[in-house]
């Protein structure tokens, strides 16, 4: 088995705990600082351009988030699967999982091409404005012509964090992201929409090349390769528990698009549109936090779930939970308190200016919800139940955020304040009924497996 010399390469599932979270979850988070502050810049320098550009890649990323969901088909089940593997000492099979995961993360990306023959149709369905969508073509045709890259880049990122690295995609982000900003603040003011898009699909570039230099002697590359290229088996495992976290990701991102949708046809429209760009871009850095305890939270459960120590798990899903409320308060109050110089860094008009700022104080006061949604959410995918977390922020987006959108800030006319307070809503919603879901799982057939 070369290198897989039991639960000892797994740094989950031996040691005091604290620690063992520690060690991923702080790469973790330096890593959503890093891919933050790619975001933020970018939406700064697009900024300075106007407000149908900074509406425009707003568009275009709410698209490329419907094809994000080609991506959590497999970083979610490659993360999951490979460390489930990693903590059992099963260094072969985590190995076979790693290349079906790369092989299904490009043949996937390459689907991502086709949303070029409808983007008219997204455009209408969206009520982009006409101004939007002449200076969005651009930065949509090199953000789909790369896709494939990020896909990659993204199935590389998640077979290492499957195993407890999380140093590589930190580094590997850190220069992708510094080819981003240093390209942005080159070719955006020179040549508009345009630089901004050559910027992203450069760092999307850079991504790759580095992560294939590392992975060149990375210990899952010293298992010997099976006979055959393809292995049915290992990409069947990979859909089995992908799918349900893409349908997530899917409907969530076309929920996204339909909340779009209604700003874009609010009084203001695209005041309203541009300061949900913007105010989604702040608010990152709060949900940054979330994300990297999410992260850590899926590869600890993986692994000692993977080790038969379910118990641990459990125990260290609430450390993090604690963890990053923690980490997320300033935060938070930093959203809260500083929304109207936030918002004027990212916004001249007053009425953008207004939006992003009630924006961010309701954004504020829904995050921890938010966080702890993603944190017991990423628990249970760990464990290897996808569905849950799934069906949850469908029916808490589509039952609930989005009906309410239209019969109140459409039909009867309240605007964007209440669209914002909505979103808070739902946020809360989520976190609660994904907090409970996560202790009757555990409640029902976890914790058996340590008595």
């Amino acid at each position: 088995m070369g290198l897989s010399s039991g639960q000892g390469n797994a740094v989950a599932v031996t040691g005091d705990l604290r620690q063992a979270l520690s060690a991923l979850a702080v790469p973790a988070l330096l890593l959503q600082v890093v891919q933050t502050a790619g975001w933020l810049g970018e939406a700064y320098f697009v900024s300075q351009l106007g407000k149908a550009e900074t509406a425009a890649i707003g568009l275009v990323g709410e698209i490329t988030w419907v094809l994000s969901s080609l991506t959590m088909v497999v970083t979610v089940s490659a993360t999951t699967l490979v460390a489930q593997r990693w903590g059992a000492g099963d260094t072969a099979g985590a190995s076979a999982f790693y290349r079906a995961a790369l092989q299904q993360a490009f043949l996937l990306g390459l689907l991502g091409l086709l949303l070029w023959f409808v983007r008219n149709w997204l455009w209408q369905g969206m009520g982009a404005a006409a101004e939007v969508r002449k200076v969005a073509e651009v930065y949509l045709l090199i953000a789909l012509l790369t896709f494939p890259l990020m896909n990659l880049a993204m199935g590389f990122g998640a077979v290492a964090r499957g195993i407890g690295d999380m140093w590589t995609p930190l580094l590997v982000s850190s220069a992708a992201t510094t080819a981003h900003l240093l390209s942005n603040a080159l070719a955006t003011p020179r040549w508009g929409i345009a630089g901004a898009a050559f910027a992203l699909g450069l760092s999307r570039v850079v991504a790759v090349i580095l992560y294939a230099w590392r992975f060149r002697n990375y210990p899952l590359n010293a298992q010997p390769k099976q006979a055959s290229f393809w292995s049915g088996d290992y990409h069947r495992e990979l859909l089995r528990l992908g799918v349900p976290a893409g349908a997530q990701n899917l409907f969530w991102s076309l929920a996204s698009m339909i909340f779009f949708a209604l700003l874009a046809r609010m009084e203001n429209g695209t005041a309203a549109v541009a300061a949900f760009t913007v105010g989604i871009r702040i608010e990152s850095v709060a949900f940054m936090v979330a994300m990297a305890f999410a992260m850590a939270t899926q590869t600890f459960v993986g692994q000692n779930v993977g080790a038969n120590q379910w118990r641990r798990a459990w125990q260290a899903t609430w450390q993090a939970t604690a963890w990053c409320l923690l980490v997320m308060l300033p935060v938070c109050l930093t959203l809260f308190f500083g929304a109207e110089w936030l918002a004027a860094r990212f916004a001249a008009d007053p009425t953008t200016h207004g939006h992003i700022a009630t924006y961010l104080r309701v954004a504020a006061l829904a995050e921890p919800f938010w966080a702890l949604s993603m944190t017991t959410g990423a628990a249970l995918q760990g464990a290897g139940d996808t569905r849950t977390p799934a069906l949850i922020a469908i029916l808490t987006q589509w039952l609930f955020c989005l009906p309410l959108t239209y019969a109140l800030c459409l039909a009867r006319g309240y605007g964007a304040t209440v669209a914002w307070w909505l979103v808070g809503a739902s946020g809360f919603l989520t976190g609660i009924v994904t907090a409970l879901a996560f202790v009757r799982f555990w409640r029902c057939s976890a914790l058996r497996a340590d008595d």
